[in-house]
């Protein structure tokens, strides 16, 4: 039963209908259906259409659409565990989906569209959403009611809370988009090289609007926009667009788009999903297999986390289940997270981020803290050279087993949009998404910009914003101590108000100074052990180093790392029995492993944090150590 008598039995049920083409789920063959939808006027012509389908406006509804091969039955049995859901009456689609309908409260605006909001493999259809009704057929089979007898349930208070309220757009006047230069479309050509194909049971329709609309923010014109996506992309799809409903989807883009065309922000679909085919005209690299660390030649490029969505009662907040992202090393780095090492140079900054590198690409314990495995990309923006001695150094300490981390030499402008294109092909091209994205350093990764300008730094932070949400790594940065290494790093605050967690890499010790939304761990302590590995052209050795583990004593119960343990060990060899010692021989005596170039700053630094610690007392420049 299909067409007219499908229509007819699905308005006595009380649902508004709308006729669409037949064998299909699109596209509806009224332009305007959410204004046309009717539970009457079936005798009009515009319902003579032989065996079409018919569209079920969502408009007073709350539908679930449930994929299961796509983790829909899963996602469904958690929310039903976790809230509780009513019978309510059920369409069975003919690919072994469901779509649940339940009634929202009188005059309710509808909640928004999505796609896997409530879970993988469940979409959500109200207001301006539209399910294939009961009675329709496509070539996979026919859609019919689970239960006819069954009533719709009211929607359930806790669902609709969580999912919000559906806000229309302004009506905006239409843009026209003139065709674009050459070099634009290149740019929008490669994006859409690596941009995976849209998937029927997985948001597909919204995944091909946004698709179009982003390819108007890059500023190509509509009909640029459709020849694109026809000629690449739509083979991807699965299954492909015919060209009218493609051409439909696409003119809705354009229709509905805000903003200015080509003023594409910084989003997370900069950077790609990996693993996928992104075709032969990105002129992507292949990471063959069987190495432990992979060195790529310099590519010098052409140029918001998920939240609660609407007002949540505080007991309803209190009773949801916590969930993180999930730690790379437990206590220390977590995944979706922006974290930042800092310190002075040749404290070991990336001799620490190489090894934290290694231990989660080969899921090790990293100094006693779990880890969870993940590939590992380290993009160098300086110091390429010592790389491969480092890698080197690496294999011999923990052996010639084949790791997923990845090393490149790095030229990507990130504040640039051409920057985080080159980027994102480099990405696409790995075996798996990374887990851990490790820049070293800041300062260089700003490609000209200025640290200590809140623009720069701000629009680096959101590129790493957008490349957290794409990969839901953790993207770690390199960075230096300002002149006083006690007011953290340097540049501009924009920065450390941006990151989750902060270590300052400092005299031995990798002590935590910030850790967002959980506990400040202790300090760890290492040393730098120089290995060989290998002679130049006069036979003498070759050495760089790794990281072990080194245990930081507290003396009084008091921590102490780095710089100020050894000031402290200089100090009590100076005057076992703690008679006064002149600060200058202290000084001198700590000059060994401060260095000539900043010693000074260095020792007022050790003798400062001693004092707050209560642990010395400077009287006429001379120094005692507190004994109680």
């Amino acid at each position: 039963m299909t067409g007219l008598p499908s229509a007819i039995a699905l308005a006595a049920l009380g649902f508004s209908v709308f006729p669409i083409k037949a064998g299909s789920k699109f596209p509806p063959l009224w332009k305007n259906w959410p204004v046309l939808a009717s539970t009457t006027g079936f005798n009009d012509a515009g319902w003579q259409y032989p065996n079409c389908n018919v569209g079920i406006h969502c408009e007073g509804l709350l539908v679930i659409d449930v994929d299961p091969r796509n983790g829909g039955d899963e996602s469904l049995l958690g929310l039903d565990l976790d809230y509780s859901l009513s019978d309510t009456l059920t369409c069975l689609t003919p690919t072994g989906g469901r779509h649940l309908f339940y009634r929202l409260p009188e005059g309710h605006p509808g909640v928004p569209n999505s796609a896997g909001k409530l879970g993988a493999g469940l979409d959500v259809k109200s207001t301006r959403g539209y399910v294939v009704g009961a009675g329709s057929r496509t070539e996979k089979g026919e859609y019919r009611w689970q239960d006819p007898e069954v009533p719709i349930a009211p929607a359930p208070e806790w669902l609709v809370q969580k999912l919000g309220a559906f806000t229309p757009r302004e009506q905006t006047e239409k843009v026209n988009v003139p065709d674009a230069d050459d070099a634009t479309v290149e740019r929008a050509t490669a994006w859409l090289a690596a941009r995976p194909g849209a998937i029927e049971g997985q948001g597909g329709d919204a995944y091909t609007f946004a698709t179009a609309a982003f390819l108007r923010d890059f500023g190509v014109s509509e009909a640029q926009a459709l020849a694109l996506m026809s000629e690449g992309w739509n083979g991807r799809c699965s299954p492909p667009w015919g060209l009218s409903e493609l051409a439909a989807k696409v003119q809705n883009a354009y229709s509905y788009g805000t903003g200015p065309p080509g003023a594409k922000a910084v989003t997370g679909d900069d950077f790609p999903t990996v693993g996928l085919n992104v075709g032969t005209s990105a002129q992507v690299p292949t990471f063959p297999t069987g190495n432990s660390l992979l060195i790529l030649g310099t590519i010098v490029p052409n140029s918001g986390r998920s939240g609660i969505s609407g007002p949540v009662r505080l007991s309803n907040l209190a009773a949801s289940r916590v969930e993180g992202p999930g730690y790379l090393v437990k206590g220390a780095l977590f995944r979706s997270t922006y974290a930042e090492i800092y310190g002075d140079r040749g404290e070991g900054k990336t001799f620490v981020a190489l090894d934290i590198a290694y231990h989660v690409a080969a899921g090790l314990p990293w100094m006693d803290k779990k880890t969870r495995q993940g590939t590992v990309l380290y993009l160098a923006y300086e110091g390429v050279g010592g790389m491969m001695k480092r890698a080197q150094a690496l294999r011999q300490k923990y052996g010639d087993a084949d790791v997923p981390l990845y090393v490149m030499s790095a030229g990507f402008n990130l504040r640039d949009q051409a920057g985080r294109q080159a980027l994102a092909l480099q990405i696409a091209a790995l075996p798996e998404k990374p887990a851990l994205i490790i820049i070293d350093t800041f300062a260089r990764a700003l490609m000209g910009g200025d640290e200590n300008s809140a623009q720069d730094v701000g629009a680096f932070n959101q590129a790493v914003a957008a490349l957290i949400e794409s990969t839901g790594a953790c993207v770690m940065i390199l960075h230096h101590t300002g002149k006083d290494k006690n007011r953290g790093a340097r540049g501009s605050t924009a920065l450390g108000g941006a990151v989750d967690t902060e270590f300052i890499v400092d005299g031995n010790a990798i002590t935590p100074t910030k850790q967002r939304d959980t506990e400040i761990g202790r300090s760890i302590g290492f040393k730098l052990t120089t290995v060989m590995v290998g002679f130049d052209e006069d036979d003498e050795d070759i050495t760089s180093c790794v990281v072990d583990a080194a245990s930081i004593r507290t003396p009084d119960g008091r921590d102490l790392q780095g710089n100020q343990l050894r000031g402290w060990d200089a100090l009590v060899a100076l005057s076992p029995s703690n008679e006064p010692v002149s600060l200058g021989a202290w000084r001198d005596a700590c000059s060994e492993f401060l260095g000539v170039s900043r010693g000074s700053q260095r020792f007022y630094d050790i003798r400062r944090r001693l004092e707050r610690m209560r642990l010395i007392v400077v009287e006429d420049g001379m120094v005692t150590r507190r004994m109680e």
